[in-house]
């Protein structure tokens, strides 16, 4: 029975596959960037950040194996119409030029295959609309038959998770629904090593005879996420901040970021 030692598992979680934010300091907090086999979600306010990081990342889950990327594809599930190509294909032409300029710089095994474009990298994103809960369900239950049969995909992404389920106004009929589909993700991060990556909005909730400002879909919902990052915006600062709430990897830190025109990037 005990084939499996702490060492292990440690070795596994050292050798998982990692999308990096290119907030250097996240990154190294997270040992290397979002991890795969695990279900992460940004939670935050309206304008916080949120959806540029799921951007940021659908390009990033692309960089080229030559550079130490997974050179993997990106599908993106939205369910509140924030997707935004133009402001997608301003990251990527960003990227490509980043990337051209690297390629000068330094030499490369010429064998390695290094086609990255900023066409390329809008191609390597599967954009799936959902309009309500019933379509997301939909979208989430066919995502493991779209991985089995291209096994590029490395990334998915959830805009927002919580908009369509906070709709349902019977309790046990959105936890359900809340529990199956993060039940399915996991299996899924766990089985292809995937790294999956969700949003969330806040909301209040009255506790200890006041009103509190927390993420929506309440505590059985954090039961199943495996990394919770808190992100907001600091307007006088005209900074982001990164809170990463829960992780199995670190205690709480708060870590500063800014979204400029060529994407996320640490303020040092």
């Amino acid at each position: 029975m005990l084939k499996t030692t702490c060492f292990d598992i440690w070795r596994q979680e050292i050798e998982t596959p990692r999308i990096v934010t290119l907030c250097k300091e996240l990154d190294d907090k997270l040992g290397g960037g979002i991890a795969a086999g695990f279900i992460t979600e940004f939670c935050g306010g309206p304008g916080c950040g949120k959806t540029q990081m799921c951007f940021q990342l659908c390009i990033n889950v692309q960089f080229p194996k030559c550079i130490g990327g997974l050179q993997s594809k990106a599908i993106y599930l939205d369910t509140n119409q924030d997707f935004s190509p133009t402001r997608i294909l301003e990251l990527a032409v960003s990227t490509e030029k980043r990337f051209q300029r690297l390629l000068g710089k330094n030499s490369f095994d010429p064998s390695s295959k290094c086609d990255f474009t900023a066409n390329s990298i809008l191609a390597g994103i599967n954009y799936i609309y959902c309009e309500n809960y019933l379509m997301l369900q939909t979208a989430v239950e066919n995502i493991p038959e779209m991985v089995r049969k291209d096994k590029d995909i490395k990334l998915i992404v959830i805009d927002s998770f919580s908009f369509p389920i906070r709709v349902i106004e019977e309790v046990a009929e959105r936890t359900g629904i809340t529990y199956n589909l993060l039940t399915i993700l996991q299996h899924l991060t766990m089985e292809y090593k995937i790294v999956v990556v969700i949003t969330n909005e806040l909301t209040t909730r009255f506790n200890d005879n006041e009103w509190k400002i927390c993420p929506a879909l309440g505590d059985s919902h954090a039961h199943k996420i495996n990394h919770r990052i808190i992100v907001s915006k600091c307007n006088e600062q005209k900074y982001y901040m990164a809170l990463v709430e829960k992780s199995n990897m670190m205690p709480q830190v708060a870590i500063p970021f800014v979204i400029k025109h060529n994407g996320i990037r640490g303020i040092s």
